[in-house]
């Protein structure tokens, strides 16, 4: 047991980590467990244990201890001008999802920590890829970067009063402010009345087709945001929505692996 915590503390670095609040991971996870099969389900209990909601928390104890496996490039996903994944070696989310799913699928083979590193991967890793902080364009440079931008401060119907701010804390727990008091549970239900109607949507192709449509989410962002650009009020709310839109694509793709790597 101790080596299955070693592994996941280094596959969780702080550092290099750039996934959502807790809370957030935790709706996620359990909106992806009602998405389930059985089958998927049974063998998620079997090798993370019956309290799924601890897991989470125990990822965010492994980030907070900040040990490293790779660099940050293996959370992340790169597409090109056309928004096809950019795949020159292993170190990205899209490679280690793919061959963590491998792993699963043949897990009759494989060690039971092998087979549960592999599924804490795919768990994590996905929700990485559909965190905006972690997606990079090549036609936008900048993407890649944790740039200063100004957030507006002011409350509505007052004057915007700017702040400057980091660009991947936004992403990573900015939005979770607005809702501290929402449980997990509260999250799922949201999600679910919002995006539940684009499930078999979300669930449906590749992990390099869920990339390149985080690019076609992330796109229209950084056309317009860079470096000191100024996020106001509504902007800001629209913004949410984008990052939502991120939750939502994560919870069903964990399910979609699970169903696959488990069928």
């Amino acid at each position: 047991m101790k080596k299955i915590f070693l592994a996941l503390a280094l596959l969780m670095g702080v550092y290099s980590a750039q996934a959502w609040n807790w809370v957030y991971d935790q709706a996620t996870l359990l909106l992806a467990y009602e998405n389930m099969t059985p089958k998927a389900q049974e063998e998620l209990k079997r090798y993370l244990g019956e309290n799924i909601r601890s897991q989470v928390q125990t990822f965010e104890a492994a980030r907070k201890k900040g040990d490293l496996l790779e660099t940050a490039d293996w959370r992340t996903i790169t597409l090109d001008s056309e928004l096809k994944p950019v795949l020159a070696d292993d170190k990205n989310a899209i490679v280690q999802i793919e061959n963590a799913v491998e792993v699963v699928k043949n897990r009759a083979s494989k060690s039971e920590d092998e087979v549960e590193f592999a599924i804490r991967k795919i768990i994590e890793l996905t929700i990485e890829m559909h965190n905006i902080a972690n997606v990079y364009l090549e036609d936008y440079p900048y993407s890649k970067e944790d740039f200063e931008y100004r957030h507006s401060q002011g409350g509505y119907g007052k004057k915007e009063k700017f702040k400057n701010r980091k660009w991947k804390s936004l992403w990573t727990y900015g939005f979770s402010v607005f809702h501290s008091a929402w449980s997990a549970e509260m999250h799922v239900r949201d999600l679910k009345v919002c995006h539940g109607r684009y499930k078999d949507q979300y669930m449906a192709g590749t992990v390099r087709d869920w990339a390149t449509d985080m690019g076609k989410l992330a796109k229209p962002l950084y056309e317009w945001a860079g470096p000191f650009c100024d996020l106001s009020r509504q902007s800001h709310a629209e913004e949410e929505e984008r990052f939502y839109a991120g939750v939502a694509r994560a919870s069903f793709r964990i399910a979609a692996l699970m169903n696959e790597a488990t069928k």
